[in-house]
């Protein structure tokens, strides 16, 4: 049962942090996810430890307002973002006062019993699904089961309208957390050393393989030669491997889905007329029989492509120039996704206004995976196609876009 008293909520999530962080505990937990996943150890260490610990600390030092919990809620994880769902969405849950039901992903055989333990011992009212119960079965159950008023999903918005007229019919809240194909823009004066470096921070996150990892890179006409010179000379220097050589840059992509679509796009803009600049092409049986993708760089895109209007989900850096602003704003808009955006460079901030209008998060010189962003991880939603919620105002659904922090949304 969920404790009634929100200061043993809060300290149970601040001891759900300190086991995180525990290194047995820690070590335990990343060698069965990178076994599971094929995800570079460091990207795992810092998804599935460090940053899920710190949003523990810092959700259990800054409570929500209370309001009236809505009782019980489902949580259907992504596999490649486990402990950051857990910190946000299930924590979130919790500390409303909810009753929570989280499905943990069926092809995580060896991290699933670790994650369970690790919730049943630590946040009281929260439970997971059976192992073999699909992410259909369960949504489609959570929905009809009259004692869950909330679902949260992080998906895909390939199929998540299917849901639609279920959570009508049934009058369940659905908060979606979908894609994103994020933008980053490097302005006119920037520093393009310190741009190549975000570049490949926020492009090579978890391989790239994260819905917060940059995906287009629009730059500035006059810095433009120089910053995919200075991009490509970096891209070389790193090495394909194993994903638990931490000497190796690069791993391999598991989902031969994945592998496709982004072979697609490189394929897809080439005949368009993008320019393949380094890269795009697979090394194979990197580990355990999985290919890897060499980073690309393509040059000479724009908006209308597969690669930039789409999600890639991989190591790939499709670059725009840009010499005003109307031409570069209207090509970042070209895009069905909303989540998180930045600019780096002088003058960077007259740009705010307009990225916070149509993304979740805004970045001034500075990636969603730095340190000082920490505060950000911790938001949820977006616009468009990135993150919305279905809900109930008067006995009538609506749709609301925007940023939520889930610890107040999952209230009412």
């Amino acid at each position: 049962m969920v404790p009634a008293d929100l200061t043993l909520r809060l300290q149970k999530v601040r001891a759900l942090g300190e086991a995180f962080a525990a290194p047995e505990l820690a070590t335990a937990r990343v060698s069965a996810y990178v076994a599971d996943t094929a995800f570079r150890i460091d990207d795992v260490e810092a998804r599935e430890v460090r940053t899920p610990s710190a949003l523990c600390a810092l959700a259990a030092s800054a409570p929500p307002p209370q309001g009236t919990p809505l009782g019980k809620i489902a949580v259907l994880v992504p596999r490649n973002s486990v402990g950051l769902t857990l910190a946000k969405a299930v924590v979130g849950g919790f500390l409303a006062g909810n009753e929570v039901l989280v499905r943990l992903p069926t092809q995580l055989e060896r991290t699933r019993p670790l994650v369970d333990a690790l919730l049943r011992e630590h946040l009281p009212g929260v439970t997971t699904a059976p192992d073999d119960l699909s992410s259909r079965a369960f949504l489609t159950g959570a929905m009809h089961d009259p004692s869950i008023a909330a679902v949260v999903v992080y998906g895909d918005d390939a199929w998540i309208d299917d849901y639609r007229d279920l959570a009508e019919r049934t009058r369940t809240e659905l908060y979606f957390e979908g894609p994103g194909s994020d933008p980053m823009i490097v302005l006119e004066g920037c520093d393009v050393d310190v741009a190549v470096d975000a570049a490949l921070r926020g492009g090579l996150h978890n391989g790239g393989q994260s819905c917060s990892a940059f995906e287009r890179f629009f730059v500035h006409a006059s810095l433009h030669d120089a910053f995919v010179t200075r991009l490509i000379a970096r891209l070389e220097g790193l090495r394909v491997g194993a994903p638990t050589d931490r000497a190796a840059g690069v791993g391999p992509i598991a989902s031969s889905r994945v592998r496709a679509r982004i072979l697609d796009q490189i394929a897809a803009a080439r005949a368009e007329g993008a320019t393949l600049r380094f890269g795009g092409q697979l090394v194979q049986d990197v580990h355990e029989g999985l290919p890897a993708l060499v980073p690309a760089v393509l040059t000479g895109c724009t908006p209308a492509m597969a690669v930039m209007a789409e999600e890639t989900f991989g190591p790939v850096f499709p670059v725009m120039a840009f010499a005003e602003d109307d031409a570069l704003l209207s090509a970042v808009d070209a895009c069905r996704y909303g989540l998180n955006a930045a600019a780096f460079g002088p003058g960077a901030e007259r740009l705010r206004g307009w990225l916070t209008a149509r993304h979740r998060n805004v970045f001034i010189d500075a990636t969603p995976f730095d340190a000082a962003s920490l505060p950000e991880r911790n938001v949820d939603g977006g616009y468009r196609r990135s993150g919305f919620a279905w809900r109930f105002r008067d006995g009538q659904p609506t749709v609301t876009e925007g940023p939520r922090i889930l610890a107040r949304a999952l209230q009412r």
